[in-house]
Order: C-alpha cells, then sequence, then structure tokens
C-alpha cells in the first residue's frame, strides 16, 4: 500500500498511445496490451533502485486503464538535509532515476509494437489513502504536478513522445552542453524544444537512443513535428466542422505516419531479425 504524500516533486503521466482505436477493433489485443503495461510497469518499479542517496526517496506508481502516474516520494532522510547543494543533488538523482525508469517501460513496451506517450512535470502532488470498503476502491490524488504531468502528456505529446518540463525544480541538465543536447553517463539523450511558446521550458527525452546521433535525433524531430502539425490541422477542420471524408484523410495520414515511426523504431532498436517478436 502506497504512504500518504504530499510535496514538490517530479510527477509523469504515462499513456498508452492509440489504445482507444486499439479498444474499438480488437479487445482481445487490448487486453493483451493492458497486461503488458501494467507487467512492465511493475517489473520496472520492482526493480528500481536509486543510483545516490537510497534513503531519501523512491519511486510510485498508479495504473488505471490505459493510464500510469509515476512520482517520485521523497521520504525523511531527505526533508533533514540542510544544504541546498546537497539538496539539489538528491533532486539531480532523483530525476535521472526516473527518466530512465520511463525510458526502460518505453523500450519494454516497444517490444509488444506499441508505444507509450510520456508527460513529466515537477510540481505540488497529493496522494492519500482513503477508507475503502467492498464496492469501492479510492485514490485521492491531485495537485499541479499531477495537472501538468497530465496536459504535458495528453494535450501536447503525439505517439510515443516523451516531453518533460522541469523548471520548477531549479535544476539545469543543460549546463556545458553542446547544441542543446544533454547525455549522462547512463545513456539519457534529453534536448530542449524550441518549437512553439506552447512548449516553452520543455525538454524531449529520446528514450530510443544511447547514444547522441545528431541525424537519428532530427528524423525522429521531423516526425514529432509533422504529427504535432497534423493534429493541430485536424482540431481546425473539427473545429470548422469540415465534410467527413476530409477529416477521414487527415486521421489516415496521422495513422500512417505514426504505423511507420513505430515500425522504424522497432527496427532501430531490435533490427529486422525479430520481425517476429511479440
Amino acid at each position: 500500500m502506497l504512504k500518504d504524500f504530499n510535496g514538490e516533486t517530479f510527477v509523469a503521466f504515462v499513456d498508452i498511445s492509440g489504445f482507444k482505436k486499439i479498444l474499438c477493433k480488437d479487445e482481445e489485443k487490448a487486453k493483451e496490451i493492458l497486461g503488458s503495461f501494467y507487467s512492465i510497469g511493475y517489473r520496472e518499479l520492482k526493480n528500481f533502485n536509486p543510483t545516490n542517496y537510497s534513503k531519501c526517496y523512491s519511486l510510485n506508481g498508479i495504473f488505471v486503464s490505459d493510464c500510469g502516474i509515476i512520482y517520485v516520494s521523497f521520504c525523511k532522510g531527505y526533508r533533514y538535509i540542510d544544504e541546498p547543494a546537497k539538496k539539489k543533488n538528491v533532486l539531480k538523482a532523483a530525476l535521472a532515476d526516473l527518466l530512465l525508469c520511463l525510458k526502460n517501460m518505453c523500450r519494454s513496451f516497444l517490444e509488444k509494437r506499441e508505444l507509450l506517450s510520456v508527460g513529466v512535470y515537477y510540481g505540488n502532488f497529493v496522494y492519500q489513502n482513503r477508507l475503502e470498503h467492498e464496492r469501492i476502491d479510492k485514490n485521492f490524488i491531485y495537485g499541479e504536478g499531477y495537472l501538468k504531468a497530465f496536459e504535458l502528456c495528453e494535450k501536447y505529446a503525439v505517439g510515443g513522445e516523451f516531453i518533460c518540463n522541469i523548471s520548477g525544480s531549479g535544476i539545469n541538465l543543460f549546463n556545458n552542453c553542446k547544441n542543446s543536447n544533454f547525455r549522462n553517463k547512463d545513456g539519457l539523450i534529453v534536448k530542449k524544444i524550441n518549437e512553439s511558446e506552447r512548449l516553452k521550458d520543455c525538454f524531449r527525452v529520446y528514450w530510443m537512443l544511447d547514444e547522441d546521433d545528431s541525424e537519428k535525433i532530427r528524423e525522429i524531430d521531423k516526425y514529432y513535428t509533422e504529427l504535432h502539425q497534423l493534429r493541430v490541422g485536424n482540431k481546425e477542420r473539427n473545429s470548422g466542422q469540415v465534410s467527413q471524408d476530409g477529416e477521414n484523410k487527415e486521421t489516415k495520414d496521422m495513422d500512417q505516419i505514426y504505423v511507420n515511426f513505430k515500425d522504424g523504431l522497432y527496427k532501430l532498436l531490435y533490427g529486422n531479425n525479430n520481425s517476429n517478436k511479440q
């Protein structure tokens, strides 16, 4: 059972990309995908070990339907740290562990030929255990951290995208980094997003890469930009109440780009020899 938490922390909202469409077309496949999602989340959280400061924080997860909330729970050891520099080091370690956990989840899920979209935010988060009885199960969750992480994932991230905004934590991952890219010793590749004001202070995690490969990053960025533009165009079409044919073409274009990207990522990570891997 999770302990109550109330404070500033890193919160991740994770969503199975395209799950609703899968559910409408094939319930058995949707059930299988959900099972994989829960198993992968359980395994990664269970295998989690803090890189440092083991008594200062843990990673906790809550999974409901096709969504997951994973957050850093800071323990008493963190609250008793007086030195600002040491507190910042704990924050950096906690963030790195959270991002690595999410990266591993994204990669494991790709093995199932599916993608996860992720939003991470630093802000206030509240979780409370509430009294339950036979017909009610209650998870009391709220706070800016949760709402903003949800918004990053559901409103801005496209299929397979991993967006973070940690500006409130005071951590700068990009000190002394070339071309606004960042790679730490664990192989986390992140890059600032400069596409628009709506994603100000955000960065993208390239969970599919272990090395800072500029060519691959450009290709991945091109996919995300194209899909963003199609989604915005689709929303504008819907608001203008255009014909059903126009609406369908926009959606089909998005679906095809998504499928091509997913297949390309699978080949990038697992090659052509694993084409039958399920």
